[in-house]
């Protein structure tokens, strides 16, 4: 009897289990074609309309419900900002798996009294490793340049100098579409300055990347995509703006689509006029005596910019690219600085030195890119890119001094120095990925990376200590320098995701192995090689691996667990030894014995969406050793301020990030991030130059948060309003007062949509401004810094061509299907 019934339970559970079925597809934009993550996926019992079973789709757009028992029913797909698809489909004994191959999901719109109201596409996407900002729909970006683009993302800050952190670390790679595009800390402030936002399509922040990616950037990596589109026929714009601070814009693009060839091709040209300023005030608590300075710089440049592509579809699994993009340009800045000296507490300064400063600088930079992509099938394929990158900058700053004695009759004093500096700069990488999706459950990654970078850039100076006017300009042999920076990259890297039922997991290894060559020639030994010292040379070899794990909760929630290994390395101008002078109050200088930073990140995110609003909480906890910092000092031997960098010590950053986005009514979107962390630096103690640099232990608790509200009003007028706030931070010695800015756009379209007219203000309530406090044992400093202040921009966009966008065939498949290529994701999401 017991095997009786064993046996008839077995049958009974075999029957049930034969009983059922499964529905799958994959959904694209109908607009763009691209696939769309993170679509609220749920079946409902096509007879009750009880909801069944849910999903998410992941970054691929796929997703896949099985165990449905046999019967009829409903599939509805929802997204914010698109209208709701509903596919009936049936479970039935000779038809138990659906697949839809294709759903195409279109923006959401409403018709009011004959005037048409149009929503705008999702500002923002939340993806399994990313999150996802489209900035082409950002009025307060009209006008602008790709640094601009930037400060409007949640979690990144710019400041006055360019340089870019993320989550309150600098240490974060910036890439122009997926790779690092000849981008490097030396020189990415300048290109980015110069490519403009009406290029970029989207930005896409990569806070924890996996082992696929490079192992560069302790917090992570921005990804900058800039627009190409796919659409059949031929379409393009022209667009030209101004600013109220005398900038002004002119470009051109055109794209098309014809049989087996595609392309793309772009010219810009801008004119930048900019001007800001800084103030500093600092103490020598050792000689009881003072310096200050406030300064008003302008500065002016033009540059032409230049991008063009051309893909050839060989066959249907081949396919061939060739592009670049080039800049080519220069700038021209200067100013009066009045230096003020005497001793703390006294009526009045001892002297006065009055530094005239000019400067110029002419930029070339070629970047060129070939690939080859086989695709085996729809997810299966090889891709293979080599890329060339070509940097050049010629400087040449001239500083004029005049110094005058107040409390001593003396006679003024005249300097004159002239500073050229020729920056060189080449790279070559080389990329191969292979990815197989073995089954639906199983997907492996592999594949080899190589960066080969050369650096070599001699700065010289010539004197004149007779007159302001160099007339008698000698070369100065102490201040001459050249310096060469080598580095070869080889990675290879794997991963492999899997799932099971509701749980996924992907992990992986990367391992690289570099080596730097780094040398910097005085005067002498420029021109005597037997006087050179030996090239400072090290090698590496780390492993960097990576584990992402997730749980979807129901068809409404996920939870992720992410850990990944990440390092800093220093980059050229933090190893060059050259004591640079070009500010009067301090001196810089670099450090060849830097050593890599290392971190390991960890990071657990809960995402939860709703018809019209989606939330993302991230927490994370990233110990980092050997933190590269730059530290100051004063020095015993002359009393001037010096600054270098140094591996100081541990840190600790851990924080808590809210992503917030909310469509209050059909009309009205807000965009909301908050992030709230803690920051620790362990004390050090360093010996340098024969002085001893202290810095205690320091840690604090600061946060920031943004928001941007988007408004659709009726005749074609969409209005946007952002702010932000950013509260007390510590730095390196000290901290960095808390700022606040807001900006505001408006948009209105004409003729169908084929004429835009965008307005914007940056910094509208004239407050973006950083202030830093630094102190030691031997000295107190204040500063403060800022760039343009309130501008208006006003730009005026011509659309042309074929630009209503043809939605791709839908291909549904009505038949049974047990495993179709296209459907080899994991719906948790992920890669």
């Amino acid at each position: 009897m017991k095997k009786l019934i064993i046996f008839s339970l077995l049958v009974l559970y075999a029957a049930i289990c034969h009983a059922q079925g499964s529905v799958r597809g994959k959904v694209e934009d109908t607009q763009t074609g691209e696939a769309m993550p993170f679509v609220n996926v749920a079946v409902y019992n096509r007879a009750t309309s009880k909801f069944v079973k849910g999903a998410i789709s992941d970054e691929k757009g796929l997703f896949y419900i099985d165990k449905l028992p046999y019967g009829n029913y409903t599939v509805k797909l929802t997204y914010i900002g698109y209208t709701t698809v509903e596919k009936a489909f049936s479970v039935v004994e000779n038809k138990r798996h659906m697949n839809f191959k294709k759903i195409y999901m279109n923006d959401d719109s409403q018709t009011l009294e004959e005037v048409t109201v149009t929503a705008q596409r999702p500002t923002m996407r939340l993806e399994v490793d990313r999150k996802s900002f489209d900035v082409s729909q950002d009025i307060t970006n009209a006008g602008g340049d790709a640094t601009d683009v930037l400060e409007n993302i949640p979690s990144v800050e710019v400041d006055t100098d360019g340089n870019i952190s993320l989550r309150g670390n600098t240490s974060v790679e910036v890439w122009i579409n997926g790779k690092a595009s000849g981008l490097t800390s030396d020189n990415r402030a300048e290109i980015l300055q110069q490519l403009p936002s009406e290029s970029i399509e989207r930005i896409e922040v990569i806070d924890n990347p996996s082992a696929k990616f490079s192992a560069e950037g302790s917090a992570g990596i921005i990804n900058i995509i800039l627009k190409k589109n796919r659409q059949a026929g031929y379409y393009g714009s022209v667009q030209a703006g101004g600013s109220t601070r005398g900038s002004a814009n002119v470009n051109g693009n055109i794209n098309f689509n014809i049989g087996r060839f595609e392309g793309y091709a772009s010219l810009g040209y801008r004119h930048r006029s900019n001007d800001g300023g800084s103030m500093s005030y600092q103490e020598y608590l050792n000689t009881n005596e003072y310096q200050s300075y406030t300064a008003d710089n302008d500065r002016m440049g033009n540059n032409m910019f230049a991008r063009a592509g051309l893909t050839f579809r060989a066959t249907d699994k081949d396919e061939f690219t060739l592009s670049g993009m080039t800049m080519v340009g220069g700038h021209k800045n200067g100013g009066t600085t009045p230096y003020h000296y005497g001793t703390i507490g006294a009526p009045q300064d001892s002297y006065i030195m009055l530094r005239r400063s000019s400067g110029s600088s002419d930029m070339n930079m070629y970047y060129g890119e070939f690939n080859y992509r086989h695709n085996f099938t729809d997810k299966h394929y090889l891709d293979f890119t080599v890329d060339f990158n070509r940097w050049k900058m010629d400087q040449s700053n001239i500083y004029q001094d005049s110094t005058t004695y107040i409390d001593e009759p003396l006679p003024t004093e005249y300097d004159y120095q002239n500073r050229p500096m020729l920056m060189n700069n080449r790279s070559w990488e080389v990329k191969l990925d292979y990815e197989n999706p073995i089954t639906d459950k199983i997907m492996l990654q592999a594949g080899y990376q190589g960066n080969f970078s050369r650096e070599n850039s001699p700065q010289e100076s010539f004197i004149d200590d007779t007159s302001w006017d160099g007339v008698n300009q000698v070369e100065d042999e102490a201040y001459y320098n050249r310096f060469i920076y080598n580095m070869d990259l080889h990675a290879l890297y794997a991963t492999a995701t899997m799932k099971f039922g509701k749980f996924g997991v992907m992990a992986g290894l990367r391992g690289e192995y570099w080596r730097v060559n780094t040398e910097s020639y005085t005067y002498e030994q420029e021109h005597d090689p037997s006087k050179r010292d030996n090239p400072f040379k090290k090698d590496y070899f780390e492993l960097f691996p990576s584990v992402f794990l997730s749980y979807q909760l129901d068809e409404t929630q996920q939870l992720q667990l992410n850990y990944t290994r990440r390092l800093r390395r220093p980059w050229g101008g933090q190893l060059n030894s050259f004591k640079n002078t070009r500010d009067a109050s301090m001196i810089s200088f670099g450090n060849p014995e830097l050593t890599p930073e290392f971190s390991n990140s960890f990071s657990l995110n809960y995402l939860k969406t709703w018809d019209a609003h989606s939330m993302l909480v991230s927490a994370y906890y990233r110990p980092t050793s050997d933190v590269i910092q730059q530290i100051k000092y004063q020095s015993s031997t002359d009393n001037m301020m010096y600054q270098t960098y140094m591996n100081v010590s541990n840190s600790l950053s851990t924080g808590l990030e809210l992503v917030l986005k909310n469509r209050i009514c059909r009309i009205l979107d807000l965009t909301t991030t908050a992030n709230a962390y803690y920051y620790k630096l362990d004390g050090f103690t360093y010996d340098v130059d024969g002085q001893t640099v202290t810095g205690e232990s320091n840690n604090n608790f600061t946060w920031n948060a943004r928001m941007q509200a988007s408004l659709m009003l009726p005749w074609d007028i969409s209005l946007q309003l952002s702010g932000r706030y950013r509260a007390r931070q510590v730095i390196t010695q000290g901290y960095r007062k808390a700022n606040f800015s807001m900006d505001l756009g408006l948009r209105k379209t004409f003729l169908d949509k084929k004429l835009t007219l965008a307005i914007n203000c940056r910094d509208l309530l004239n407050s973006r401004k950083f202030e830093n406090y630094t102190s030691s044992d031997t000295f107190t400093r204040y500063q403060k810094n800022w760039r343009s202040g309130r501008t208006v921009n006003l730009s005026l966009t011509w659309n042309f061509g074929n630009m209503k966008a043809k939605a791709p065939k839908k291909k549904v498949n009505n038949s049974a299907n047990e495993g179709s290529e296209n459907m080899n994701g994991m719906e948790n999401g992920y890669e």
